[in-house]
Formats: C-alpha cells, sequence, structure tokens
C-alpha cells in the first residue's frame, strides 16, 4: 500500500509541476481531443486525484500532527476567503467567479503540500521566472506584426488578452532576474534570454497598469537587494523603448494625462459605480463575482451607462473587491497581500545571501500584483491567476523555511 501511494503521489506532483509549467507556456490546443490544455485545466483535474491521496494517507497514517504556528501563516488567505464566500449569500447567484476562486485557493494548498522540501520549492521558482519564454516565442510567431509598434497589435496570444499577458509577465519577471543572478551555466543564459524577451513583450502588450506594477516589482527589487545595476538597466531600457518607439510614448502619456483617454474615464466610471455600491453595502459588499457587481450597477447607477456601452470591470482590484465583499472583504486582501509582504521579508534577514535574494525577488513579484491590482483583476483570468496563487504559495514555503520547526524532509 504504501508504494502504491508513493506512486500516486509522484505522478499527482508531475501533474501539479505540467500545471505550473502550463503558465509560462499557455494554452495548447489538443487537436485529438478538440479541447484546449491550460495550467487551469490541469491543476483543476490534479486536485481531485490530489484529494484521494490525501484521503488515503488519512486512512492509513491518520491525521497529520497540528501546527498551529503552519495555520496561523494560513489566516489570511482562509479568512478572505471565507468573507467571499459569506458575501455569496443569501442568495447564491452567480458562482463562476467564486469558484474560480475556490479552485485556485485549493491549488495553493497543493503546491504547499507537494512543494513542502527545499530543493522543490527552488525548482518552482525557476519554473515560474524562466518558463514564460514561450509565452513570448508563441506569441511573437503567431502575430509577427506586432513589430509593427502600433497599438493595433498587442501581444496577448497565447494569453486570452494582452492585460492578462502583461499581469503575468509583470509578476514573474523578477523571479527571472534573481535567477539571472543567483544561477549559472545554462540556466544563467536561458534565464537571460528569458528576461530579454519578457521586457520586450511587456513592452508590447500596452499594458499601462502592468508596465506600472512592473516598475514597481523592478524599484522594490533593486532597492532591496541593493542591485543597482540591474535596476538601472532594466529602467533604462524601458525609457528608450517610451522614447524611441511613439505609440508607447502616447501610452505612458495617457497615464499622466488619464482625462484625456476614453477607455480610462470608462474605468474611472464603473469604478466610482463600484465605490458608491461598496458605502451602500459597507459589510459583505453585494457579492463576490463580476455577474453580480454589473447587475447592480445597471439596476441602481442606469443613468451612469448608455444602453450600448457595455459594463465590464472597474479593473481596480481593491475598488471590486469593497463592492463585492464589503469592508471586510477588502480588508481581508488587504491583511493578505501587506501581511505576506512583511513576513517574506522579515524571513530573509536571516538568510544567507543567496537564499535572501529569493526572499527579495518573491517579495518583488508580490509588490508588481499588488500593484498591477490598481488597474486589473489577477482572479478574473485563469494564467494569473493561477501564477498569483501559486506565488502566494511560494512565499509561504519560503517563510516556513525559516523557522526551523517548520523544517520538512526532501520527500
Amino acid at each position: 500500500m504504501q508504494k502504491f501511494l508513493d506512486w500516486w503521489e509522484r505522478c499527482v506532483f508531475a501533474a501539479l509541476c505540467w500545471s505550473i509549467f502550463l503558465l509560462g507556456v499557455g494554452r495548447v490546443e489538443t487537436v485529438f481531443l478538440d479541447r484546449n490544455m491550460s495550467a487551469w485545466s490541469v491543476s483543476r483535474t490534479t486536485l481531485g486525484f490530489w484529494v484521494i491521496l490525501k484521503l488515503l494517507r488519512f486512512a492509513q497514517q491518520g491525521l497529520p500532527k497540528y501546527n498551529p504556528a503552519a495555520w496561523l501563516q494560513l489566516a489570511p488567505i482562509a479568512s478572505f476567503f471565507v468573507v467571499v464566500t459569506l458575501s455569496m449569500f443569501p442568495d447564491a447567484r452567480s458562482t463562476g467567479d467564486y469558484r474560480y476562486l475556490a479552485f485556485a485557493i485549493a491549488h495553493t494548498v497543493m503546491v504547499i503540500d507537494l512543494f513542502a522540501s527545499p530543493e522543490r520549492q527552488r525548482w518552482l521558482l525557476r519554473i515560474m521566472a524562466v518558463v514564460p519564454a514561450i509565452v513570448v516565442v508563441r506569441g511573437f510567431i503567431d502575430d509577427p506584426q506586432i513589430f509593427n509598434f502600433v497599438l493595433a497589435h498587442r501581444f496577448d496570444y497565447p494569453l486570452d488578452h494582452a492585460n492578462t499577458a502583461g499581469y503575468l509577465l509583470a509578476m514573474s519577471f523578477p523571479l527571472c532576474l534573481y535567477v539571472v543572478i543567483d544561477a549559472s551555466g545554462i540556466l544563467r543564459w536561458l534565464a537571460a534570454l528569458s528576461c530579454s524577451g519578457q521586457i520586450l513583450a511587456l513592452l508590447l502588450t500596452y499594458s499601462r497598469g502592468s508596465w506600472l506594477g512592473w516598475s514597481a516589482g523592478m524599484i522594490f527589487f533593486g532597492v532591496a537587494a541593493k542591485q543597482w545595476k540591474y535596476l538601472l538597466s532594466m529602467l533604462m531600457i524601458a525609457a528608450l523603448g517610451v522614447l524611441m518607439l511613439p505609440s508607447l510614448g502616447q501610452r505612458v502619456y495617457s497615464v499622466i494625462r488619464p482625462s484625456e483617454d476614453r477607455s480610462i474615464g470608462e474605468r474611472l466610471q464603473v469604478l466610482k459605480g463600484a465605490i458608491r455600491l461598496g458605502m451602500d453595502h459597507p459589510l459583505f459588499g453585494v457579492g463576490y463575482g463580476r455577474g453580480r457587481l454589473k447587475q447592480e450597477l445597471r439596476r441602481n447607477y442606469q443613468e451612469t451607462f448608455t444602453k450600448n456601452v457595455p459594463i465590464w470591470h472597474a479593473h481596480n482590484v481593491y475598488g471590486e473587491l469593497f463592492a463585492e465583499t464589503g469592508l471586510l472583504g477588502l480588508g481581508t486582501f488587504l491583511w493578505l497581500m501587506i501581511s505576506t509582504l512583511f513576513r517574506v521579508l522579515h524571513s530573509a534577514l536571516d538568510r544567507p545571501t543567496s537564499d535572501q535574494l529569493a526572499g527579495v525577488a518573491i517579495a518583488a513579484s508580490w509588490s508588481a500584483a499588488a500593484i498591477t491590482g490598481f488597474s486589473d483583476i489577477p482572479f478574473y483570468h485563469h494564467e494569473p491567476r493561477i501564477f498569483f496563487f501559486s506565488l502566494f504559495a511560494l512565499a509561504y514555503l519560503y517563510c516556513r523555511r525559516a523557522n526551523v520547526n517548520f523544517q520538512v524532509p526532501a520527500r
């Protein structure tokens, strides 16, 4: 029985690795199944086999020893999910986004369980850092007209939208830069190539929020790690791109003068309506999910929107969470974001130089996610959702290694 469970666990671990690998590959069309394979679909399927594995382990070995300190570190994400769940009642409708969030948090638990050993954690970081180069290559091959440098051709394929691609690349880049600094040999060269492709693709997404998130992550990484030459090099590359390419310069200019950009104006209009909803429902909001938000905006603020203009979403995770889950939801999410950042930085203080740099890179990636959240939602698109919660699992595991009581033997 033990050998069977060990074999089962290795298969589940391989499937989860494949899911995370697909974050950097994008969706894959499988002709023989007439369906797409993505990080999301593989993770969702793997979850069922992982649950069966845990049930068989419990039946054989009993419940694991309770460790209150370990559970305490998961309190922010658990509290956030509880509040989101409560916001769905008493009328449990429009549950699509809620199901996606539930699966994403389950994905987090799987990653924490199966990547417990330090060696596996190192490879988790490397996969999340370097493999997005494949997304970059696929996107460039799919649409060579991207290099005409016009807004009509934005980098998106094989992801579902340019903003989605920008969000993922903004989070992955600090991790990739860490691998460039820390690794040696062929891995370092692969990471350097990946960094080069990622920064070019990120610029070509024309995603202003992702640019802001990337800039925040790079400044955080450069200052906290005192990697001034890398910070200056990356910022100079970005600045040269903006100065030499008019299409990039126009997008930057629209951030400086948002009143002259129609899309920003429409998003701010939706955001104002969302904030009003939050103020009208301050405790639990109108319920988590885009469907509920759109319905309530149309019902209560029809005068704000014409019938011919669809209400998408406010492109602001904080404003939307306030509307959908109230002060409790927004508060627990801010607790999750801030506490994770400070725990990672605190854990990095007592580490050797190399491992300390890994913590700074994770914190920089987390900072990029936090800043990009002012212009987009990490939970509404599959790849950034899985990346975001994999990043949280990586941060949790990094902090857990800082305490000798959390040490887990290699599998």
